[in-house]
């Protein structure tokens, strides 16, 4: 009888402390799916980059009509497209990644883009090649474009932190990479309408390796503090 009491007991005693946790805690807000937020982003990135791009393009003397005027070029064309692809398709794949119960394969959504980007721009070193011989592959000198890509990269990549700081990532390392390359390329299609390179392989070194830089970046910068985040304190 007396087990019977003490049981009664503890169970009404654990009854109250449930109310009153219940009644206590916070309202949690559920977050929206992935392509909400991932489309909100993408929308303050797209006037960011716009932004920057008006910006940069009037202190260089370009008008609003000299920034399509490389449409018409078929090359061009697909070389921002695939820019842009990836840096859309990226970004989807971090919102994804972002939360607990998705798959690790979300981190191979950008790689088609990336694939044609790559070889879009192959094909123009191969072009210069073939029109110009070795100087088509004069590399010269844009310290511009890696300035330009890294500075609108780092506010895209703040914001794109900031709407992922409610998210528990399973695949930590894979959101930055992946957010890493989507800011990046994004800021590079922004870049490529105002500021000229005559011979693709500059394209391939300023373009493509600044975005790797800031890709291979993030992801060493990640892993630390991944590991400082996860290492048990003293």
């Amino acid at each position: 009888m007396t087990r019977e009491v003490e049981r009664v007991a503890v169970t009404a005693e654990t009854d109250r402390l449930i109310e009153a946790l219940a009644g206590s805690a916070a309202p949690v807000r559920r977050l929206r799916p992935p392509l909400v937020r991932a489309a909100f982003w993408l929308a303050g990135a797209g006037a960011l980059v716009a932004a920057f791009t008006l910006f940069h393009a009037v202190n260089q003397g370009h008008s609003l009509r000299s920034l399509f005027g490389g449409f018409a070029d078929l090359s061009f064309t697909l070389q921002w497209l695939a820019s842009i692809a990836t840096g859309v398709t990226a970004i989807i794949a971090a919102f994804e990644l972002a939360l607990p119960d998705r798959s690790r394969r979300w981190r191979l959504l950008p790689l088609p883009a990336v694939v044609l980007w790559l070889l879009t721009i192959g094909h123009g070193c191969l072009t210069d090649w073939i029109e110009r011989g070795p100087d088509g592959f004069v590399a010269g000198h844009s310290l511009d474009c890696f300035v330009v890509i890294i500075g609108t990269s780092l506010p895209l990549g703040a914001g794109l932190a900031w709407m992922l700081r409610h998210a528990e990532a399973a695949w930590p390392l894979e959101t930055i990479t992946v957010g890493a390359l989507g800011t990046a390329a994004l800021s590079a299609a922004g870049l490529s309408l105002y500021h000229d390179l005559d011979a693709s392989i500059m394209i391939l070194i300023w373009h493509g390796g600044t975005t790797a830089l800031i890709v291979w970046a993030s992801r060493v910068l990640g892993r630390r503090w991944l590991r400082r985040r996860t290492s048990p304190r003293p």
